[in-house]
């Protein structure tokens, strides 16, 4: 059987890291409307637990429950929205456990019987937290104050019994947050991966036909709307039915691999590239005029002429042709600016090849 990998966290980037962290934010922030009420719920009626132990100080408990719940409850006011959800889990926790906390204390060997309750708390927090700063930081000023309370008010073995269970619940906790973040940093490897799969390529690796269609979408959108300049190349590899003819179709394969890396290698990060289907691929070039575009396009037109594949038949050398559209007032969507990309596209295969059109 496999082990856990409780370091597997170590190996995620800092931006993998991020988008974890902020799909277990927004999980947070969608279970504190229904689990926060819950919990101080809890918290208020275990008063009845403590009219069973020591009627004579349970309304005083009463009051220190209900007071810090209210404490609590701020963290549901819109003041706080901005408030990231863990922060504002942190407040309800921290202002909800020294009620227990406290309720234990101005009770007669309160630590000794609701032990088990504050314990109960702790794992509550490997569920809620993702990071292990976080995890200690939630645990730190309820686990100072249940240190310090328990000292003052149990005997020095009950103390001593008490802090031991406590600690050995706080370890458990964190072995279990750590295997729920092993068993969260997989499965979203997983979905890492499913999702590249469904937006990319096989042979080339880059964007395929749905997912460049869904990238132009956006951008068309955003350009219209804000009035952006936007341009749309359209590239088809020249004579590409001779060199699969005359090599194969692995060397064909190996000369689409070539003209995406060269594409990606001279265009910018803001830019998007794709095949979408054949021999033919898609440049998406936001903030980019046609000038601009040409040159763009005329750059890697050439460096595509100047570049060869390697194959087992040797290197071959090959063209590309491409067509350019701008975003203007006559494109009421992204298939009518891909349509006169295209149309562009086939201009320049008609002039002759190896050369870039703008559709006028």
């Amino acid at each position: 059987m496999k082990s856990i990998d409780f370091t597997s966290f170590l190996s995620l980037s800092a931006k993998e890291q991020e988008e974890l962290t902020a799909e277990h934010n927004t999980e947070i922030a969608a279970l504190l409307p229904v689990l926060g009420p819950i919990f101080s719920l809890a918290v208020i009626l275990f008063n009845l637990w403590d009219h069973l132990i020591d009627p004579a100080h349970a309304w005083v408990t009463l009051a220190v429950r209900c007071i810090l719940v209210s404490i609590g409850a701020l963290a549901y006011l819109p003041l706080f929205n901005s408030w990231p959800a863990i922060k504002r889990c942190s407040l309800i926790y921290w202002t909800h456990v020294s009620a227990i906390i406290l309720s234990e204390y101005l009770l007669k060997d309160g630590f000794l019987y609701g032990l088990s309750g504050i314990c109960a708390c702790v794992f509550t927090v490997s569920i809620l937290t993702y990071q292990v700063r976080t995890f200690f930081y939630f645990l730190s000023l309820p686990s100072l104050l249940f240190i310090v309370l328990s000292y003052q008010s149990a005997p020095r073995f009950n103390f001593i019994n008490g802090l031991m269970m406590y600690l050995f619940s706080l370890g458990i906790a964190w072995i279990t947050m750590l295997s729920i973040r092993s068993f969260r940093r997989r499965t979203f490897a997983v979905e890492q991966e499913l999702l590249h799969h469904t937006r990319h390529d096989s042979l080339t690796g880059v964007n395929n036909r749905a997912y460049v269609n869904e990238l132009g979408e956006r951008q068309f959108a955003l350009a219209k709307r804000h009035h952006h300049p936007f341009s749309v190349c359209m590239l088809d590899i020249d004579n590409f039915k001779r060199i699969n003819d005359t090599y194969g179709h692995s060397v064909g394969d190996a000369v689409i691999r070539s003209l995406a890396q060269t594409c990606l290698r001279e265009l910018r990060e803001i830019d998007h590239f794709g095949r979408i289907g054949g021999e033919e691929f898609v440049c998406i070039l936001p903030e980019t005029t046609s000038n601009e575009a040409l040159l763009c396009m005329d750059r890697i037109r050439a460096a595509i002429a100047a570049n060869s594949a390697s194959t087992d038949a040797g290197p071959i050398q090959f063209t590309a042709s491409v067509g350019i559209a701008t975003l203007d007032v006559k494109h009421c969507n992204w298939e009518a600016l891909l349509k006169d990309a295209d149309i562009a596209m086939y201009e320049a295969k008609r002039l002759g090849r190896n050369r870039v059109e703008i559709h006028r």
